[in-house]
């Protein structure tokens, strides 16, 4: 049978901007998998596990900065997409989530794979759509028709995110073999989003604050890479302190980079006179506690954060306004409103910024072997034009302290929810949506917990995987609760004494190991070479020693 509902749902997919289709396979969903296997214009990847296929879906969207379609069976594979939307949600990434359904009478009828799945993502995500199941009369095939419309534009309105369309199918959803799938030009709505600035009140409140503060930091948070706003954030250099972590895209020349080393809590009685009296914030969570610890700690007299949307964001406590544009274009006309102004730059930060900086060179060069000094090296040996993913855990908080130049790599980390799950994927999702070189650095347990990733039939030559594999969630061990604990190792360490090398061997990939810098260093001078297949190389380490090895970097940076 052909659903013509369906043949539209999907010709407004591709009207709206979709490319890519990431499908799991399913019986009740099949009349949906066909569909979209026949549009000519989008382009279906196969990925059996669901959880998988929503993270790989995740990756291939940031890349391409375009909406990826989900598509998956009834019952729980509707559940497994749950983690990877929650993780869309806050990192504002679109996704649209399509999930066959059984007839709303079945529901609750202990009839094989029939769970409650209207509302199923309940608040991770922007809109649920239930679509109708008899489209017998014409309203109802429009309302099919402005639902689907709407599902796809709200994902695409700021803040960015996922949808849910949820679609109840009735038997026969198999085509006959007289029947072909085409498509109709269909009802496209489409929306005009207008650019919008402070009106003139406002800016002379704003630029009132301005001229009444004496120190401001501006502070990018999670963001995705940006020339414009790269350029908007140059002109204001002169002007404010630019702070920015590893996963706002935006360490440049000038950029204060080092703050999770010299805001060190030791510190803030020190540093107390210097806190800024106004901050503009940009972008969404930030990875560095120490700089939010300082700034809850010292309030600012005055807090603009700067998105699009309607979701408040005062992860610092102080904010005083909150300003609905586009990041760039807001900055941009600040630096032309105030280029005869004062200068609320502060050469203290810029200094404690460069004393960090060169604390970490002479650390590094006096390291033998450490997972910080493993990172480092493995971020050296990059090549020109990289996108860089960091798992959770300590991945992620080693390339914080290390940086990048952000003009040649760009940097994608899961902190919309900070979960170690579906980094294999993500990054697998990435390297399918670009010829770039992809790397991901990653831990042991945020790997192997992931390994379904590689399960699938795609080609994924231009991926290089580093794991830091010092046999179990190491990070624990550098915090005073867990490592304190007599049933330490059995509830938080948790050692599994297991290597990549078989796994490698099970799904085709290259594999190399090493256990000190002289291997590392080795074979980091071939690694990012060419291959028909994917890299992994797994760097084994003391995570003791490891902890022992940062403990000291900060320790010198206390003053």
């Amino acid at each position: 049978m052909i659903f013509s509902h369906i043949n539209e749902l999907v010709a407004l997919c591709a009207a709206h901007g979709v490319k890519e289709a990431i499908i799991s396979p399913g019986s009740r969903s099949a009349a949906i998998t066909l569909t979209f296997e026949a549009h000519p214009d989008i382009n279906v990847r196969m990925i059996p596990d669901e959880r998988s296929a929503a993270f790989i879906a995740m990756g291939i969207a940031q890349q391409a900065q375009q909406p990826v379609v989900l598509v998956c069976t009834s019952g729980s594979a509707t559940l497994n997409y749950a983690p990877a939307v929650a993780e869309a949600f806050y990192q504002e990434v679109p996704l649209i989530v399509i999930t066959a359904d059984r007839p709303p009478e079945w529901v609750d009828q202990y009839d094989g794979q029939t769970i409650r799945q209207e509302g199923i993502y309940a608040n991770h995500i922007k809109s649920p759509y239930n679509l109708p199941v008899d489209l017998s009369h014409s309203d109802a095939k429009w309302q099919a028709n402005r639902m689907v419309n709407e599902a796809l534009l709200t994902a695409q309105t700021a803040p960015f995110g996922p949808v849910h369309v949820n679609v109840p199918l009735r038997e026969p959803f198999y085509p006959e073999a007289h029947e072909e799938i085409s498509f109709e030009t269909p009802r496209v709505i489409r929306k005009f989003a207008v650019d919008q600035l402070p009106n003139e009140a406002h800016w002379e409140l704003l630029l009132d604050q301005w001229k009444s503060a004496t120190n401001c930091w501006i502070i990018v948070g999670h963001n995705d890479p940006s020339k414009e706003l790269t350029a908007a954030l140059s002109t204001l250099k002169p002007y404010a302190n630019v702070f920015s972590d590893i996963i706002g895209n935006q360490q440049t020349e000038g950029v204060i980079t080092s703050q999770d080393l010299f805001l060190q809590p030791a510190n803030f009685g020190a540093f107390t006179t210097e806190a800024p009296d106004l901050i503009i914030t940009i972008g969404k969570s930030l990875i560095s506690k120490n700089l939010k610890l300082f700034l809850r700690k010292n309030p600012p007299k005055q807090h603009w954060h700067i998105n699009q949307g309607e979701r408040l964001n005062d992860s610092l406590q102080h904010l005083s306004h909150w300003i609905d544009a586009r990041p760039a274009q807001f900055l941009n006309e600040l630096s032309i409103r105030i280029k005869d102004s004062k200068s609320l730059s502060n050469s203290f930060w810029t200094d404690r910024n460069a004393v960090a900086k060169e604390a970490l060179r002479k650390h590094l060069a006096q390291t033998e072997y450490s997972e910080l000094k493993a990172t480092h090296e493995v971020m050296q040996a990059m090549p020109e034009s990289t996108t860089l993913h960091l798992a959770n855990s300590m991945a992620v908080r080693y390339a914080n302290f290390v940086g990048v130049d952000s003009n040649r790599t760009t940097v994608y980390s899961n902190r919309g929810t900070s979960g170690i799950d579906g980094c294999n994927s993500t990054a697998l999702g990435a390297a399918l949506a670009t010829d770039q070189m992809v790397t991901l650095i990653t831990g042991d347990l945020a790997f192997f917990y992931d390994r379904n990733a590689f399960w699938n039939s795609e080609k994924f030559n231009n991926l290089r995987i580093i794991i830091l594999n010092n046999d179990g969630g190491g990070i624990f061990g550098m915090i005073k609760g867990p490592r304190q604990q007599t049933a330490y190792q059995k509830l938080f360490q948790t050692p599994h004494g297991l290597t990549a090398k078989k796994l490698c061997k099970e799904f085709g990939m290259s594999y190399l190991s090493v256990k000190n810098s002289v291997e590392l260093k080795d074979v980091l001078k071939h690694f990012y070479a060419k291959s028909k297949t994917a890299k992994i190389l797994e760097i084994f380490t003391d995570s003791e020693e490891s902890a022992k090895d940062l403990t000291s970097l900060k320790q010198a940076l206390v003053v």
